[in-house]
């Protein structure tokens, strides 16, 4: 009786899971571009390189791939967040606006359809999990002990002086340029460092 080669197998599982990427990838992708409403199977086989048939098999539909997809970082949110130094304001805004120039308007599109698609639910609220918890790591220096009674509202100022309604209030509405706008952040955030000193 022939035995399967565990190398054989190891290389099938690691090509499942490229396979399982590229179509995660593509979904981050294709997110970037429109609502998610509007993003159906064939778009993504078709970005992945794919067949239909593969997604179906390995996900059995639109909805659990999106839901698979929150594991994951296909849109690299989070690898971009990561390069923000902690306590250094400058480059921490940097990465957000950075970030926001890329991410922002699919962000927008898909809070807005929070109220009707149960999915961009999910996605707004792990986009909001994650942008707490970036404000608690970047802007650990400036925030009081984590047990003061102050450490709520200083961290939900940090939080909302960082919403990214104010960018697209700025960017988009305003039509403000990308410097002006860094400006205004800036601001904003040094005046909420500047009163979180105040009750340290």
């Amino acid at each position: 009786m022939k035995t399967k080669n565990p190398y054989d197998n190891t290389r099938r599982r690691l090509r499942a899971e490229e396979t399982r990427q590229s179509i995660i990838s593509a979904l981050g992708s294709l997110w970037k571009q429109y609502a998610i409403s509007d993003i159906t199977l064939d778009m993504i086989a078709d970005e992945a390189g794919i067949t239909k048939r593969t997604i179906l098999r390995k996900f059995g539909s639109k909805e659990n791939l999106m839901v698979e997809s929150l594991s994951y970082d296909p849109a690299e949110i989070s690898k971009q967040r990561d390069l923000a130094v902690p306590g250094d304001l400058d480059n921490i805004l940097r990465t957000l606006l950075t970030n926001y120039e890329n991410i922002g308007d699919a962000a927008i599109r898909t809070i807005q359809l929070e109220p009707k698609i149960e999915i961009a639910q999910k996605i707004g609220e792990k986009g909001r999990v994650i942008h707490r918890e970036w404000c608690k790591r970047v802007f650990a220096p400036f925030l009081p002990e984590l047990n003061s009674k102050d450490y709520p509202v200083q961290l939900n100022s940090f939080i909302a002086a960082t919403e990214i309604f104010l960018w697209k209030l700025f960017r988009r509405d305003l039509k403000f340029s990308q410097e002006k706008t860094f400006s205004i952040f800036k601001n904003m955030l040094e005046g909420v460092i500047h009163q979180s000193k105040q009750t340290q």
